[in-house]
């Protein structure tokens, strides 16, 4: 059998090759081991940037402490912004602490249908909230690189941002026992280019009615039912919209009577989370197309004209209720973030 001889000179050579692999490995670990530090920073900001922009998105429109039904709100970008920071400031990166830049907060917005965000200040326009963190020199500081550094023309730190954008939309989805109401309105009455005017449901069918009593999807329920929901004794089902629901004219006389007792319990202050219909019918089967906050103003459960009136309101939140829907004037008391 034939060997392989190894020269002198080939001798020379394997050594330097050899230490040459040996020096490229150590540098390619250093760089893994950089990298991967780098990439869990990136994924620790960009975790607190997602918390910062749901907690100003959810401080935007605040739900007051226990309420269960929609309530009168107004845009406060100074409590947005400080519950953002708070938020933050309960995060870390790289083990150290963090802090949102009050330029780095940005109060504007956002248009589902192109995905664009655009910054309007705290004015009635808002409805999202950017919020951008940083870890340069700028805040927070850069992150160290610890073996890319002693590369050739290496690196001692590199600069990290995160963003994220956390949105309180308009009321698309009540999820069960949210409270939606067996009442609906025609969208002809509702914000935001109507509002304040007098809707009237009557026991009985009428013409002049601006709504209707629904069932949700239920197409033959008892009046024990009805009366459940009115009481909050049964939880409401779930509600989105494009659902369908089944409509009707009239309920029986003791639906509305259990409509007015708990009308008159609440001093006759009383607004609820009702979905929008096309209006063109008041039988059979309609589309969710919205929703909105209806404030009664009037339930008669005796004599003969027997009815419920009501005015459907701008500016309100409904707690507990998920975004998704279009503007007629009732804000979801739950934030999303949107990118």
């Amino acid at each position: 059998m034939k060997r392989l001889r190894v020269t002198p000179d080939e001798r020379g050579t394997v050594l330097p090759l050899t230490a040459l692999m040996i020096v490229v490995i150590i540098w390619c670990l250093a760089l893994a081991i950089d990298l991967g530090r780098v990439y869990l920073v990136k994924c620790e900001l960009q975790r607190a940037a997602d918390a910062g922009a749901m907690a100003a998105a959810l401080g935007l429109f605040a739900v007051p402490s226990g309420s269960q039904n929609p309530v009168p709100v107004s845009p406060d970008c100074s409590r947005a912004f400080s519950v953002c920071q708070s938020v933050v400031g309960a995060n870390q990166a790289d083990a150290s602490g963090l802090v949102a830049l009050s330029n780095d907060v940005t109060f504007g917005s956002w248009d589902g249908a192109s995905g664009t965000f655009t910054p309007t200040g705290c004015t009635t326009q808002v409805n999202a909230v950017k919020v951008l963190l940083r870890k340069d020199n700028t805040a927070n500081g850069p992150v160290p690189l610890f073996f890319a550094g002693l590369m050739p023309q290496g690196l001692s730190s590199i600069n990290l941002t995160a963003q994220a954008i956390g949105l309180s939309g308009y009321a698309g989805y009540v999820p069960p026992g949210g409270g939606a109401f067996p009442l609906a309105v025609d969208a002809n009455k509702v914000p935001p280019n109507h509002g304040g005017e007098l809707i009237r449901i009557d026991l009985n069918p009428a013409t002049q009615d601006g709504g209707c009593w629904h069932t949700f999807d239920d197409g033959s329920p008892g009046a024990r039912d009805l009366r459940g929901l009115m009481d909050g004794s049964t939880p409401s089902p779930a509600l989105k919209v494009g659902d369908q629901i089944r409509m009707t004219e009239g309920v029986a006389d003791s639906v509305l009577q259990t409509l007015e007792k708990e009308f008159n319990r609440r001093g006759g202050n009383w607004t609820v989370l009702v979905p929008v219909i096309p209006g063109d019918s008041h039988a059979g089967w309609g589309t969710v197309q919205a929703f909105v906050a209806l404030k009664l103003t009037l339930v008669d459960a005796h004599g003969t004209d027997k009815r419920l009136e009501g005015i459907t309101v701008p500016d309100y939140v409904a707690p507990g209720v998920a975004p998704g829907g279009p503007n007629c004037g009732l804000w979801a008391g739950l934030p999303k973030l949107v990118q």
